[in-house]
């Protein structure tokens, strides 16, 4: 007798009731029952439409899911806890259900953009990569990552690579890059410099990331993929050359790799920019860790310097109120943007 296949049948439920948002069923009573009842796992990897997943009863096991019943056409994001049912030794495993996010890391293809691209979802901490000899445009980026951050509830690690070319002959000196991150110590956890050529700093990261999971993002040519490969040998990335115009992207898509002392590091692929389209002035100033505790007369004051606003008089570096005006100038479409706004790839959301 040919074996039935239960949860392709509760799919079938779904499909076939035409109530629901935007075409998609509303889930049967028998659907909803049979899903609660499916095994929950973490998306760790997603590549043409297909996730790949590690059980939680079975943690460092990964195998293949595809979309199955009313998540067909829905999109998960790398970090995702979700339920999955089917046969997974014969390849016939599916995401049913997507559980709800704790926290996320999200962008927009730009400013003026308003659709949401999620990078990474339920994660703990960011880890912003930016390179001592080009810290201009990545503590520019690392504005925006902070903002994003916060925005979606993480905590932030500043992590400095190249650490050694300072005092090089063609490196920063030690004083020029204490004072270019000394406005972040009211922003992030903390500053890490490190150097994958000297060793600097590697252990004080591979500790800082060994439970939970972090998210490394930073600009494409910061040193990243050789960052990765520093703390997780297995992971074998490749490591492209650094040209004048930046590095090529050598992570084409964002993977959870397990590190060796305990916790989960996402790697997602370099980019030029990250948009923050999802929010307007008066979020963006809640996203800035140092106004944390702004008071204005005001409940919807937009911080745009109007009567009974707090911004004028808060107390933050010159450096941090400069990029919150260039990042509020830039959500509103005015004045100038930072620094390739384009070639930002598109992730999972």
């Amino acid at each position: 007798m040919p074996r039935i296949d239960a949860d392709a049948i509760a799919d079938a439920w779904d499909e076939d009731d035409p109530r629901g948002p935007r075409g998609r069923p509303e889930p049967s009573a028998a659907a909803r029952a049979a899903r609660s009842r499916a095994a929950t796992a973490r998306v760790v990897a997603l590549d043409r439409g297909r996730a790949t997943v590690v059980a939680e009863d079975a943690p460092g096991v990964p195998f293949p899911a595809r979309y199955g019943g009313a998540l067909r056409g829905a999109r998960v994001a790398v970090g995702d806890r979700v339920r999955v049912s089917g046969d997974r030794d014969r390849g016939a495993a599916r995401l049913v259900e997507r559980l709800p996010r704790a926290t996320v890391l999200r962008r927009t293809a730009d400013d003026l953009d308003h659709r949401e691209r999620v990078v990474a979802a339920n994660v703990d901490r960011v880890a912003v990569v930016v390179g001592a000899d080009n810290l201009a445009a990545g503590l520019r980026f690392a504005d925006r990552a902070i903002v994003a951050a916060v925005d979606g509830g993480l905590r932030v690690l500043l992590v400095v690579t190249k650490a050694d070319l300072v005092d090089a002959p063609d490196g920063p000196t030690a004083a020029d890059l204490a004072a270019a991150l000394a406005p972040y110590e009211g922003a992030v956890d903390e500053v890490l410099p490190t150097s994958v050529v000297t060793g600097a700093g590697l252990d004080e990261l591979r500790a800082r990331i060994a439970s939970g999971w972090t998210v490394l993002t930073g600009h494409s040519g910061v040193g990243k993929s050789s960052l990765v490969n520093a703390v997780v040998p297995e992971a074998d990335r490749a490591v492209g050359d650094v040209g004048a115009r930046g590095g090529r992207h050598t992570t084409v898509a964002a993977r959870a790799l397990p590190l060796p002392g305990g916790g989960t590091l996402v790697d997602t692929p370099g980019v030029r920019s990250l948009g923050l389209g999802m929010l307007d002035r008066a979020g963006l100033a809640r996203c800035f860790p140092e106004l944390a505790d702004l008071r204005c007369a005001l409940d919807d004051c937009r911080h745009a310097g109007e009567p009974g606003c707090g911004l004028p008089d808060a107390v933050l570096p010159p450096a941090r109120r400069a990029a919150f005006e260039r990042l509020a100038a830039a959500l509103e479409g005015r004045g100038d943007v930072d620094e390739g706004e384009d070639a930002v790839p598109d992730g999972p959301g």
